[in-house]
């Protein structure tokens, strides 16, 4: 009963926003800047080596301890900065880096300025406080769980409380603009599906890559505010409103999303602190069939039961791409998509059924097809939707008798008796068959090679194997994108990128185009491609490692609370106007690259960027003004004039202008979580221009923006001279590149009208454009 009174004391204080700091066993284990700490140096409270948690603080109370410190689950080859309950079972509750290990040798630096930073050996951050200087005298853990960095008036001014991950704790809050994300169990999916995040009108469950929401509101309210946030406060879920009750605590509880979807309540019993469950949250409003992770990946769930589509909830046997004749498909009945609207939105609309059909077998990713026959069309017209393994969890059961559904299956018989047929062809006529298949070895070989052959300065060839070995069987996974995914490898004493492509049919034209391209070209700012491999169906291209990952996650803030400074945006909007200015004016041929985004931009330990990723590369001769080429990139990114099919190397400066906006806005041109007036970034930096107020769009979230407000504002309206509408007003990468040097300097502004006014790529082009051009005295300083 007492424990029990604790926590509500210890709610009601927290609610009110008063610190509480209880004393028990002493003071709060304490810890002042500056202090560094290696993984491999570190022994626990004993003086022992630990093999599962590695501490930095530790604060105990007269029932339990709580833990701060690097924890591993795999021996000590991996950790992730965490804290921990201390029970009969450690109960991870925080993580900084969930979903990026970090190894041995990694250093926590706790620095002068009072920033927390957690990076590699070789320099590399994997996660960062980012407290901006704001005078941080100290780090504590207190009784609650509760990592939090205090100022010289014990005021907080950082709190993981604030970053939740899978956990909530009593006395916890989730607020909107972060969310509960589930730990996944399974190795071949990157991170989470399944999240959990506040909303204005109470807390949203969602299921991702699928479109899945479920929105769970109030019951009850005791206040007519509208909440930002929702605590996790003893007796319910939700307050100030009452969207979930909870039993009242009886010792600690905790609150965890897991990788079956489920929410659930757990409480440390008293007294051996055994961690057991009183509470299946979201089960008393979600049937079981509810939750999209129910059956598994390839189940499929019906009133309450998991059923099989493949004799078994897994494939029979692995889908080969050396083996595509031997695919087949096979019909499932009474199933549908899980949601008729999104199979709309993502089907596409093909000419008949068996062309369907046929693409899913052309397509080696492909493991379920979808078509819908068109009910207002006399012909055989229909839509069609491809699921890869990625998406099949998204397979439901359904009563759609219209929704054809077919699953890819191995024929292990035709591979059998394939291999009977070639067996007696050796036995019966082995010289001659020695003799055919020399012919076939050549023809094959003549085939493969030239793809190769004639490029100047084409990268080193390595075998499948050596790849294999060097990306330790592909186990350490850096990103995926629409060609592939991407592994950290090692070969001899370099650090290697392996890039694979998933798909032989979609992947081989993008394949020859980087490699093409990447192996001739050598620019300070353009990626470098170490090698690559063309071995039967394995396409894969080896680069050069970056260790600070993509552009995206530094300025869209999804995975660090780390914020660059202005000049470290500035040196990357330089970089990629020069890498750009290298391929459409320095090369042979003019390259456009076709996919400029955050995601194709690189940056090394020291965040000098580079240009990546050439899979949509067009090469354009110097006699051509414009090329024809069907459309291509990244929705969001695209030139106004991909709505025809001619283009030019221009396309690639009106993505460019996009970029130089979300780094400076951080945030991203199409963002769905916004207000439906802020969703689209360009048409909102057209009415803030046209207003006066382009500085409310700057990103606030560093105080270093906000003190070089005439540099940004002049590359804004640098951004903005390459937004026009118009692709010959557009300015030369060269003359971007100047005028961010210094070089060139912008004496008029463009006008403010610079894009369409259209929210989707349907509509047609309209609208104004500039009249800026520069003046030739402008044109002709030195670069």
């Amino acid at each position: 009963m007492a424990m029990q009174y604790f926590n509500i004391l210890v709610t009601f204080f927290l609610l009110l926003g008063f610190p509480f700091h209880p004393t028990v066993d002493g003071q709060l284990s304490t810890i002042a800047p500056p202090q560094s700490w290696e993984i491999s140096g570190m022994r626990d409270t004993n003086g022992e080596d630990t093999t599962s948690m590695t501490p930095v603080l530790v604060n105990s109370t007269e029932l339990y301890r709580t833990m701060f410190g690097f924890y591993t689950t795999d021996g000590g080859h991996s950790f992730i900065l965490s804290v921990q309950f201390l029970g009969a079972q450690a109960q991870v509750i925080w993580s900084a880096n969930p979903d990026n290990p970090v190894s041995r040798n990694a250093i926590l630096n706790f620095t002068r300025e009072g920033d927390l930073l957690l990076h590699e050996a070789d320099g590399a951050i994997i996660w960062a406080t980012d407290t901006n200087s704001l005078s941080v005298a100290g780090m504590k853990l207190d009784d609650l769980g509760n990592l939090v960095l205090f100022n010289q008036n014990n005021t907080t001014v950082w709190q993981s409380f604030d970053h939740p991950t899978d956990t909530l704790v009593l006395g916890q809050s989730l607020c909107r603009g972060n969310n509960l994300s589930a730990k996944t169990l399974s190795t071949k999916w990157p991170g989470s599906r399944v999240y959990l995040s506040a909303e204005l009108d109470g807390l949203q469950y969602s299921f991702k890559p699928a479109a899945y929401t479920q929105l769970f509101q109030a019951t009850t309210t005791s206040t007519n505010a509208t909440p930002t946030c929702y605590a996790f406060v003893n007796g319910s879920f939700g307050f100030p409103y009452k969207i979930f009750s909870i039993p009242l605590a009886e010792s600690v509880q905790l609150m965890r999303l897991e990788s079956d979807g489920h929410l659930r309540v757990y409480e440390m019993g008293i007294p051996h602190l055994e961690l057991r469950m009183v509470l299946d949250v979201l089960s008393s409003v979600m049937n079981f069939c509810d939750y999209p992770v129910a059956c598994g990946d390839y189940g499929v769930c019906s009133y309450g039961q998991c059923s099989c589509p493949n004799a078994g909830c897994i494939p029979l046997a692995s889908i080969s791409c050396d083996d595509m004749p031997d695919h087949k498909l096979i019909p499932l009945n009474n199933v549908s998509y899980f949601s008729y609207t999104t199979f709309q939105s993502l089907a596409t609309r093909v000419s008949s059924e068996d062309f369907c059909l046929h693409s899913c077998l052309l397509d080696c990713s492909c493991r379920v097809v979808l078509f819908q026959r068109s009910s207002y069309s006399d012909d055989d017209a229909g839509n069609c939707l491809l699921l890869s393994e990625q998406n099949l969890i998204l397979f439901a059961d359904g009563s759609s008798n219209d929704l054809l559904a077919l699953f890819k299956i191995q024929d292990k018989h035709s591979v059998k008796r394939r291999n009977i047929t070639i067996g007696s062809t050796i036995a019966g006529f082995s010289i001659t068959s020695i003799f055919i298949s020399a012919v076939i070895w050549k023809k094959c070989k003549k085939d493969e090679e030239p793809l190769f052959d004639g490029i100047p300065g084409i990268p080193k060839r390595f075998s499948f194997h050596e790849l294999k070995v060097a990306t330790s069987n592909f186990s350490i996974k850096l990103g995926a994108g629409g060609f592939g995914s991407v592994f950290k490898g090692t070969i001899g004493k370099e650090t290697i990128a392996v890039k694979r492509l998933e798909g032989v049919h979609q992947g081989m034209e993008e394949f020859l185009a980087e490699v093409k391209t990447i192996g001739r070209i050598h620019q300070l700012n353009l990626v470098r491609l170490v090698g690559f491999c063309a071995e039967k169906s394995h396409r894969l291209l080896v680069y050069e490692y970056l260790s600070n990952g993509s552009l995206d996650k530094w300025i869209f803030h999804t995975s660090l609370v780390f914020t660059l400074s202005w000049k470290t945006r500035r040196n990357i909007i330089l970089a990629i106007a020069r890498g750009l200015s290298y391929l459409h004016e320095e090369c042979e041929e003019k390259i456009a690259h076709l996919d400029i985004k955050p995601q194709n931009i690189l940056l090394d330990n020291k965040f000098n960027a580079k240009l990546s990723d050439f899979g949509l590369s067009k090469m354009i001769n110097r006699d051509q003004s414009k090329v024809m080429t069907r459309m291509r990139g990244t929705r969001g990114y695209l030139a106004p004039e991909w709505l025809g099919s001619t283009i030019t190397e221009k396309a690639d400066i009106y993505s460019f202008g996009i970029v130089m906006i979300e780094i400076i806005c951080g945030r991203q041109n199409l963002d769905e979580s916004q207000p439906e007036q802020s969703i689209h970034l360009i048409s909102l930096l057209q009415e803030k221009a046209q207003s006066g107020q382009l500085f409310d769009l700057v990103d606030s979230s560093s105080d270093d923006m906000k003190s070089n407000v005439e540099d940004i504002m002049q590359t804004m309206k640098l951004a903005m001279w390459c937004l026009q509408v118009d692709s010959s007003r557009r300015p030369l990468m060269s003359t971007v590149a100047k005028v961010l040097e210094g070089a060139v300097s912008m004496e008029a502004t463009p006008d403010c009208i610079f894009v369409p006014n259209f929210a989707s790529f349907n509509t047609d082009v309209t609208g104004s454009t500039s009249s800026y051009v520069p003046s030739e005295s402008q044109l002709s300083g030195p670069r």
